[in-house]
């Protein structure tokens, strides 16, 4: 179901008409309808809860920004010369080690470790220009809007680079009526049924809110059971 489809039935089964206009327009319920969905990717992993988000980097990049990570996993590396895995460190240690030049005096080369990087300034109206003489040291990235993240590298790319991270990720959000996602195509019910639970959490509703938490977990029970079936097939014997 596209995210008119959803919209409309969330008004059939809520009753909340004052989020959905009479033309079918969003009045509201959309905004629920994602609350739902982040719950969702919040609460269990699916087959579609992992994602890869991959870019290519210009000679001299010594970082990638990315959307909707919930958490990173893994982050590869692919040139001319193959493709590795990074080693994850820690920010600290990735300041101590590599950060202690200005970026004119960095050497590009082939990085062998990453780390995830703090994304905000405070106050947040700071800028990489207003601090341009110390913002290499601070390893700061400054991201496109709020829903990105970054990691830095130990070293600026030498060549054009694909940068490759695997992680968690959050089901794209539905804004046009004819978008969709994994649960509102795999499992509209339980979309529909979690954008009413946030409903009830706001309205306070406490009763219904039981009622209905028990039922989709029931649901979101069966789901994690398929991903089990899935991760142990063909594994007859335990290691060590």
């Amino acid at each position: 179901m596209n995210l008119l489809q959803i919209r409309t039935k969330f008004r059939d089964l809520s009753g909340r008409y004052d989020l959905v206009n009479d033309d079918f327009s969003d009045n509201g319920s959309d905004f629920f309808i994602n609350e739902g969905g982040k719950w969702l990717d919040r609460t269990i992993e699916t087959q579609k809860s992992w994602a890869s988000f991959m870019a290519i980097l210009n000679a001299g990049a010594w970082y990638v920004q990315f959307p909707n990570a919930r958490a990173i996993k893994e982050v590869w590396i692919t040139t001319t010369e193959g493709k590795w895995q990074l080693e994850k460190k820690r920010l600290q240690d990735m300041m101590a080690a590599f950060f202690t030049q200005v970026p004119a005096d960095w050497t590009n080369g082939t990085p062998e470790y990453y780390s995830p990087a703090i994304t905000r300034y405070i106050p947040e109206d700071v800028t990489p220009a207003t601090l341009a003489t110390f913002a290499a040291f601070v390893g700061i990235i400054t991201p496109a809007t709020h829903d990105f993240n970054a990691i830095i590298l130990s070293a600026p790319v030498d060549q054009n680079t694909l940068v490759e991270i695997i992680g968690l990720f959050y089901s794209i959000l539905l804004t046009a009526d004819d978008d969709e996602n994994y649960w509102s195509t795999v499992h509209p019910l339980l979309l529909i049924q979690a954008a009413i639970r946030q409903t009830y959490i706001v309205g306070g509703n406490k009763p219904l809110l039981d009622i209905l938490n028990q039922g989709i977990v029931d649901d979101l029970g069966r789901i994690d059971k398929d991903l089990t079936e899935q991760m142990i097939a063909e594994i007859d014997e335990m290691e060590g």
